[in-house]
């Protein structure tokens, strides 16, 4: 699962970070105590992280904190950090509209790494329009930053069963959306 956790620590109740319960304007590790700098992505095992959401419930011992809560929190992490390597640091940041997470010094995962002309991929969620989602298709050309697909037939046809609108052969999506996958 991965986690956020204090640079250098291991992965405890006092490393592993989620949003502060209160404010929600900085990190704090799941004992409580405050983490305004971040921390660095990392992968840690389910166990690990249960013992861990399970001692900071602990360590907190309040009505409104339980190890529910924070293993929602742990989960809400894991899902945004999903899209950065191991190592990545990442932060917070106020925004107009509240905050936000800072990614500047994070690096993505290359999904689409070592992609071929010719190449059988599947669309991730990080499409928009979300309709894309696990569409599959081959790799017609390759660029720097998209890659232009030959969607499925049946894609196509959930496409247009969906939208009511009739879907386009050739569709080009951004690398970062496209992951290669093997041949079925």
């Amino acid at each position: 699962m991965r986690v956020l956790l204090k640079e250098g620590a291991e992965a405890t109740a006092d490393a592993i970070l989620v949003l502060r319960q209160e404010a929600e304007t900085t990190f704090e590790a799941l004992s409580g105590r405050a983490a305004p700098d971040g921390g660095i992505v990392a992968e840690a095992s389910y166990s690990t992280v249960a013992q861990a959401v399970n001692a900071g419930a602990r360590e907190q011992a309040t009505q409104t904190v339980t190890a529910k809560t924070l293993l929602k929190q742990v989960e809400w992490m894991a899902r945004a950090l999903s899209a950065y390597e191991i190592g990545s640091k990442i932060g917070l940041h106020i925004t107009a509209h509240g905050w936000a997470l800072d990614y500047s010094e994070a690096r993505r995962i290359n999904r689409a790494e070592g992609l071929v002309e010719g190449d059988m991929i599947a669309v991730g969620p990080t499409v928009s329009p979300k309709r894309f989602m696990n569409a599959r298709g081959r790799v017609i050309s390759l660029n720097d930053e998209s890659a232009l697909v030959e969607l499925e037939a049946g894609d196509r046809d959930r496409l247009h069963r969906a939208t009511g609108k009739e879907q386009a052969k050739h569709v080009s999506f951004p690398l970062v959306c496209v992951e290669k996958v093997e041949h079925t």
